[in-house]
């Protein structure tokens, strides 16, 4: 048989077999709204193993399976696919992680989707754009997809998957036929997807029942903990070497001691985005020095405010977590900073708001979803340096409006 174009010449391969679209799915195990794609020429270079499968489910002899594999690879060759959006710029002065990159490339090149979680601030986002630069010999088509999890309303799933499909594409479609569209994309092309700041394991399941084995990258300050067979890597502050070499990078001014770059970089608790600003600081102040700035950044009051650059605020970053806990989770927040050692239980917790200690679990629980919290060893819990700092003032801030704070805990009736 001559090859032609695989959409007419499947179709009547499909027909001279007497075979429904359903029936062809089922045999095959591609998906009919993938099959009518091609048939209609939507997807015109379906993927090498997509035409085997309808090979096997036709039972074709091999001079027609030859064809169809011909036809297949002249319409990948034929059809151009859209360009896509560029992935945020690298960081050209990205220090460290070598360790979680070199986790990144392991899982992904094996197929299994990667999950980076952590505080705000701690360089999720730049860690998962680091890794996709570095990972463009083996995924070199990139797709990067804000989620919006720290927006008061972040995008449903359905609205996920119609952005992805319009970097794909360039177009959008009607809600009902975005999977099968969807999925057609990422048949066409292998795409290293990376999903930054999802909000709920919702997003991700959307893109992963449409995307198959396609790689994704996702960051969030959630652990995401619904999602199976993913990779979870935790994003932690950097380490003391790592933080002087990044201020080193930004700082460049004369008169600048490796003491006080190490100092600096202990009040800023080795947080890549305190580290960034500190920096920036620093370096857009002609005549200013990292000394001078550990002077503004000793009162623990004012480190905060002082942690600013322009448009960079940790305040801010922190913030978009606090701002949005109910008001019993925030209660807890506020009174952390009274909790004695680095790290600390449920019971402790407890003693500090005077509940029992299974309602404070359920808070804490809530605050580590957030990424407010850090899970320690032991059942134990971790607060932040700049995250104490940061409860610390919303506890001197609040204003008490008569409230039994405790009720807020306490189930109704």
């Amino acid at each position: 048989m001559t090859a032609g174009a695989v959409g007419p010449l499947l179709r009547r391969m499909r027909t001279d077999r007497d075979l429904t679209l359903e029936r062809l799915s089922a045999l095959s195990g591609v998906s009919a709204r993938a099959l009518s794609d091609i048939e209609r020429g939507i997807a015109r270079g379906p993927q090498h193993r997509t035409v085997l499968a309808l090979a096997r489910g036709l039972q074709l002899p091999s001079a027609d399976r030859d064809a169809l594999v011909a036809a297949a690879r002249a319409g990948r060759r034929c059809v151009a696919p859209p360009p896509l959006p560029p992935m945020p710029r690298d960081t050209t002065d990205f220090t460290g992680r070598s360790g979680e990159l070199a986790q990144i490339r392991s899982a992904l090149v094996r197929g299994r989707p990667v999950l980076l979680t952590g505080p705000p601030g701690y360089g999720k986002t730049a860690l998962a754009v680091r890794a996709a630069h570095l990972l463009r010999d083996e995924f070199p088509d990139q797709v990067f997809v804000e989620l919006g999890g720290t927006a008061a309303e972040p995008p449903p799933p359905g609205i996920v998957a119609t952005r992805v499909l319009r970097a794909l594409t360039g177009r959008a479609a009607p809600p009902e036929r975005v999977p099968g569209e969807l999925r057609s994309a990422l048949t066409a092309r292998r795409v290293l997807l990376v999903l930054d700041d999802a909000a709920t394991e919702s997003q991700i399941r959307a893109l992963q029942r449409a995307a198959g084995p396609t790689p994704v990258l996702v960051t969030s300050r959630r652990p995401l903990a619904g999602l199976d067979l993913v990779q979870r890597i935790a994003v932690d502050r950097l380490p003391a070497r790592d933080s002087c070499r990044l201020l080193a990078a930004i700082v460049l001014a004369e008169g600048t001691t490796a003491q006080d770059l190490a100092r600096l970089a202990e009040l800023c608790d080795h947080v890549p985005l305190a580290l960034r600003i500190a920096g920036n600081r620093v370096a857009s102040r002609p005549g200013w020095t990292a000394a001078g700035l550990v002077d503004q950044l000793a009162p623990r009051e004012r480190r905060l405010d002082t942690l600013t650059a322009g448009d960079l605020q940790l305040r801010t970053a922190i913030g978009s977590s606090v701002d949005r806990l109910p008001a019993s989770t925030r209660w807890l927040f506020r009174r952390l900073p009274l909790v004695q050692g680095t790290t600390f239980d449920a019971a402790s917790a407890a003693a500090v708001v005077g509940e029992p200690r299974w309602r404070a679990e359920l808070l804490l629980d809530d605050l580590t979803d957030r990424g407010l919290l850090q899970p320690a060893a032991g059942n134990r819990y971790r607060l932040p340096g700049l995250v104490r700092l940061f409860a610390e003032a919303d506890e001197a801030s609040a204003e008490p409006d008569g409230t039994d704070p405790g009720l807020l805990l306490r189930p109704a009736g």
